[in-house]
């Protein structure tokens, strides 16, 4: 029962990091945004690098919500044929989908990640003196804590048999 409560815990505080992060980002991109807009309708200026940090920060906005829509199983589905599928093989389908999706999630999250060496190894510069490499690292990061949620999510539908 104290390892129940002690794994409800950490669910707990994983999800309050992801929906943390996930304000942050936002609220940090509504700044640099509304800043960026008075500095340039008011003050004739702006600051240079703004718009490359924005693009960077939408991206990890993107992929960090699409964790918390994963662990909600919010996700984008293309759902045709499950309304003919008879019931009695719904957990099989639903099994292999998410079987399906964590392979494909530690596929992008490995060919992201071979991007991101060749990033380094480029010594590119995304703005300022902040590496691209550094900035594409949310990418396999994110793709492969979604495919560990899938396959948690695989597990326990296995154990319970009704999700």
């Amino acid at each position: 029962m104290q390892q129940d409560n002690q794994k409800n815990k950490y669910i707990v505080w994983v999800n309050q990091l992801e929906d943390s992060i996930v304000i942050l980002l936002l609220a940090t991109i509504l700044l640099f945004a509304i800043n960026q807009v008075l500095l340039r309708n008011f003050f004739d200026s702006g600051i240079v690098w703004s718009e490359n940090l924005l693009r960077v920060l939408v991206l990890w906005l993107g992929l960090a919500g699409s964790l918390v829509a994963t662990r909600q199983a919010k996700q984008i589905r293309i759902d045709v044929l499950s309304q003919y599928i008879p019931k009695k093989y719904k957990p099989y389908i639903k099994r292999l989908t998410l079987l399906f999706t964590a392979i494909i999630c530690l596929i992008i999250s490995y060919f992201s990640f071979e991007f991101t060496i060749l990033e380094y190894q480029a010594s590119s510069i995304a703005f300022e003196k902040v590496p691209a490499w550094l900035t594409i690292l949310i990418i396999p990061i994110s793709f492969s804590i979604m495919s560990l949620k899938y396959v948690i999510q695989l597990f326990l539908i296995k154990s319970s048999g009704n999700k």
